[in-house]
């Protein structure tokens, strides 16, 4: 059985693995031309211009200064070159540029039920469209 990608090593932006990722979701679209249509009869004739085109859904549980080294590198409305785990694309490693989208966050505040310490913690949503 092969190795399985550790969590940790899934995207990687100049050179950074970004933390704590707890979801990742890719969709991978064909994008159709102009004369894509369907005929009378129903059927479906494409012209296909790209395949495979990267949709990813991110979500991120991180402390403070990990949401701040993510937010430096992830700009929402930007294009980020970067490497993301892929394998419906052959080579697992992709390597593209992205652009960034829906960016989010959340305020976490967890109370331990034992000792009753109280930690911060963010959760941040993203959205990466292969450019």
């Amino acid at each position: 059985m092969a190795d399985r990608p550790h969590l940790a090593e899934i995207i990687n932006v100049g050179g950074t693995w970004l933390p704590g990722i707890a979801k990742y979701h890719v969709t991978l679209e064909d994008i159709d031309s102009d004369s894509s249509n369907r005929s009378e009869a129903g059927i479906l004739h494409r012209d296909v211009i790209r395949s495979s085109v990267i949709h990813a859904q991110v979500t991120h549980i991180v402390d403070q200064e990990e949401l701040t080294t993510i937010c430096g590198l992830i700009k929402e409305d930007s294009t980020v070159e970067m490497t993301l785990f892929c394998p419906g694309r052959g080579d697992p490693n992709v390597e593209s540029t992205f652009y960034v989208s829906k960016v989010d966050f959340d305020l976490i505040r967890y109370k331990e039920p034992n000792s009753g310490e109280v930690a911060d913690w963010w959760q941040l949503n993203y959205t990466l469209v292969e450019v």
